[in-house]
Order: C-alpha cells, then sequence, then structure tokens
C-alpha cells in the first residue's frame, strides 16, 4: 500500500497527460474545464513530487523534457487501457478505431469510402485525425496512412505497403479548347499548368513522356494535392493526378486522362499493422480490398 499512497492522484497525473497531449496548458484547460492557473499549477505540484521537470517553459509554448515524453507516454496508454476496461464492465463492446490519414488521402480518396466501412462495421466507431503531423502509434493513433515519395523503402516493420503511385495529367473537359487538340505531351503547355511543388513532378512527368530541358510555367501552386486537383476539376488548369486520389472524378468525368504516359512517383503505407486489434485487423483488410479496386 505505501507504492499507491506515494503515487501522485489520478487527477494530477490526468491533468499533465493531456497537457503533453496538447503541448499546451491553454488547451489542456479548455478539454479539462479549468483555468490555465489551475493546469498550471498542478504540473508544477508534480514536478515537485518527481523532483525534475517534466516540461521546458518557453515563450508562449512549452516542450515536455524526456522524462515528461516517457511519463506522457505511459500514461497515454494507461489511461486508454482504463477506459477500455470500464467500457467492458459496463458491457460497451463498441470498439474504437483511431484513424491518423493525410488530409489529401482523407478528404480525396477514404471520406466517400468510408461510410462503407461504417455500414458493414456497426460496432466500430472511428475517429479520423486528418494530419501531416507524424502521430505516435498506439498511444496517439492505432494506425497510420502515409505517402512516402519517391522511394520504396519500408518506412518501419509494422508498415505494409498500400499502393505504389504513378501521376499523370488530368483536366476538366471544360478546359479543353476546340481549336487547341492534345496530341502530344507539349500541347499542355498551352493550359496553365498547376503544381503542388516547385516542379519536379511536371518536370518527372515531361521527361516519362520523352521530353526534356522544358521551361515549365509556374503560374499556381497549392501546399496540398487535394487543392491541386480540386482547382483542376474547377478548371482553372492541367494537374497531375493519380489512380488514388483522382479515381472518383475520373470515373464520374469530372476530370479526364488525355495520356496514357505516367510518372512513378511514391507510395502510401498503412503503419501499425502490427497490432491484433480485431478493429484494425477488420479496417486493413477492408482497405486493401478498396484499393485493389482502384490500382
Amino acid at each position: 500500500m505505501r507504492t499507491v499512497e506515494r503515487l501522485p492522484s489520478l487527477h494530477t497525473l490526468q491533468v499533465f497527460e493531456v497537457a503533453a497531449r496538447r503541448l499546451s496548458f491553454t488547451r489542456a484547460a479548455v478539454e479539462l474545464h479549468l483555468t490555465q492557473a489551475a493546469v498550471s499549477r498542478q504540473i508544477r505540484q508534480l514536478e515537485e513530487a518527481l523532483e525534475q521537470p517534466l516540461f521546458v517553459r518557453l515563450h508562449r509554448r512549452v516542450e515536455l523534457t524526456p522524462a515528461g515524453e516517457r511519463l506522457a507516454a505511459d500514461l497515454s496508454q494507461s489511461f486508454t487501457q482504463i477506459a477500455r476496461s470500464v467500457a467492458h464492465v459496463r458491457g460497451d463492446t463498441r470498439d474504437r478505431l483511431r484513424l491518423s490519414v493525410e488530409p489529401a488521402f482523407a478528404a480525396r480518396w477514404l471520406l466517400p469510402r468510408l461510410p462503407r466501412f461504417l455500414a458493414g462495421e456497426p460496432q466500430i466507431d472511428v475517429e479520423v485525425d486528418s494530419t501531416e503531423i507524424v502521430r505516435e502509434l498506439g498511444s496517439e493513433t492505432d494506425l497510420a496512412i502515409r505517402y512516402v515519395a519517391g522511394s520504396r523503402q519500408r518506412p518501419n516493420r509494422s508498415a505494409l505497403l498500400l499502393a505504389d503511385i504513378s501521376m499523370f495529367p488530368v483536366l476538366a473537359p471544360s478546359l479543353l479548347r476546340p481549336d487547341q487538340k492534345l496530341q502530344a505531351a507539349s500541347d499542355l503547355l498551352q493550359y496553365p499548368l498547376l503544381h503542388e511543388d516547385e516542379g519536379r513532378s511536371w518536370q518527372a512527368w515531361f521527361h516519362a513522356a520523352g521530353l526534356d530541358d522544358i521551361a515549365i510555367p509556374r503560374r499556381v501552386r497549392f501546399n496540398d494535392v487535394a487543392l491541386v486537383l480540386q482547382a483542376a476539376v474547377n478548371g482553372h488548369g492541367v494537374a497531375l493526378g493519380d489512380d488514388l486520389l483522382a479515381a472518383d472524378d475520373l470515373k464520374a468525368g469530372r476530370l479526364l486522362k488525355p495520356f496514357e504516359t505516367s510518372a512513378r512517383w511514391g507510395t502510401y503505407w498503412l503503419l501499425g499493422v502490427a497490432s491484433r486489434s480485431r478493429a484494425q485487423r477488420v479496417f486493413r483488410n477492408w482497405l486493401q480490398e478498396q484499393l485493389a479496386l482502384c490500382v
């Protein structure tokens, strides 16, 4: 019992876990319905009890110390297990699946298909975190879908290759001019070329089409491929799409593919597949089946 008595209170540990996850005392206060001063006081008392700092206080932000990172990771897993145990005792047999998905893949591929998964698995609740930030598997998310440009090298041991991505030009039918037919790759230069990077992807595609040293005009650049493809759907120019992110627009006729030439560009991976969770296993199998219909 002495060990239990020496432990900080569960409330204090919860305050720290939320502050560590949010990396903000202010946002932790909002989530916990406390004042920022109350959160700060709880953290300070915990640091005094442990006799070491858990946060580095910087101007308008905080960072975890190595000790804080270790404690936060352990507490996150512990609170997750406590929640599952309580739910089990209550008779709640629903599973929770947390997904961390890159924004473009989430918006243009996963979101239109997710209702099919939910309809087939009514006992699984899904939380989608659309972000490019790498979340910690196990504590912050259960599975992650990530894109790796260029290399086909496995990101980590628990990664499953989902798809190889090759890109090709796509444009809205309304953009085509009757007097300017697309017969050769160079004909695309008659139209605005939409960019997500500094022109590397377009250079790679023109190289695959047999054209090098082309001066590619750069008029509009977006920071996300989902925006590039939406701009193409709206008729603002020609974008580089692929069989996944452009699949629905190509099938619906909102975009067309003027040339068969494509350039390999990267890979999609599923991270966290080592887990034996039923929800994760079911989602992984469903994901592979859906992707097989596209590529």
